[in-house]
């Protein structure tokens, strides 16, 4: 699960977060095929870190989730995909925990643009302190549907023929976890964010919006802010590529290349000074 977040409308001190939904299916490979074994071996790791280091090649130099997809369960409102699918040639139980002593792969159902939302709230005066998130991850009915049957699709990919000579087994769920109730209770248990980040200081040209259309903090002078903050909700997928084109945006705006913002209530830009 992704953290995100918009303003809430009721109350503009206080963003409310949308959260992906995340939930990574490890299954265990028939022979030696994936890094899981490798990365296990102390030489043989040392030998991808040279390989890396000397010559720019090897398993380290390409990221861990290689292959991507979306797709459209029969919970989506509209007509577009509302499962992102990513693959990693390794098995581990979530990303960020110790990778499996098998040979096997992982891959992962989230939902995209969920409809749940949470609270992100400053719980002190001191700006060092940790803020107070609620999550409420999963908390919509659609929600919780759409990362089910996000999982069910996964496995019939799973169980289709062209897997059969390579499976072995799948470690979680497990297929005990057969019921809806079964699998949404894993999905809470094991699912886990993705890291992305975004939407906290939402962009916009109303009074609640954090920034301006040039990204100015409303009423603060000389501040802006440039990142994924910015997002006034959540993008379906990764957010790589919308948050590079934040990024020129913002600096294109600093520098003074971009058309001036129409929104009379944004607080002026002043030129930068050097000195």
């Amino acid at each position: 699960m992704s953290l995100s977040a918009t303003v809430d409308a009721a109350n503009p001190t206080q963003p409310s977060s949308v959260p992906y939904s995340t939930s990574p299916l490890p299954a265990r490979f028939t022979g030696d095929e994936t890094q899981d074994p490798a990365a296990q071996n102390p030489l043989q790791l040392a030998s991808m870190g040279l390989q890396w280091l000397l010559r720019d090649s090897g398993p380290l130099t390409v990221g861990a989730g290689q292959v991507g997809g979306l797709a459209r369960t029969d919970c989506a409102p509209d007509a577009r995909a509302d499962v992102l699918f990513n693959v990693m040639p390794l098995s581990v139980d979530k990303p960020g925990d110790p990778l499996h002593r098998f040979s096997g792969f992982t891959a992962s159902a989230t939902q995209c643009r969920p409809r749940s939302r949470g609270r992100v709230q400053i719980a002190s005066a001191d700006p060092l302190a940790a803020p107070r998130i609620e999550t409420n991850y999963l908390s919509e009915d659609l929600d919780r549907r759409t990362i089910v049957a996000g999982i069910r699709m996964l496995r019939d990919i799973y169980a289709q023929p062209a897997f059969r000579e390579w499976m072995d087994d799948e470690v979680l769920p497990g297929r005990d976890c057969a019921s809806d109730r079964q699998v949404l209770d894993f999905a809470r248990e094991k699912g886990g964010t993705v890291f992305h980040a975004a939407g906290t200081c939402r962009m916009g040209s109303d009074d609640r919006a954090v920034v301006d259309p040039q990204l100015r903090v409303q009423g603060v002078a000389r501040l802006r802010v440039i990142d994924a903050s910015v997002m006034p909700e959540i993008v379906s997928t990764n957010t790589n590529a919308a948050s590079i084109m934040i990024g020129e945006k913002g600096a294109a705006h600093v520098m003074g290349l971009a058309s001036p913002s129409t929104d009379r209530r944004a607080v002026p830009s002043e030129p930068l000074t050097t000195g």
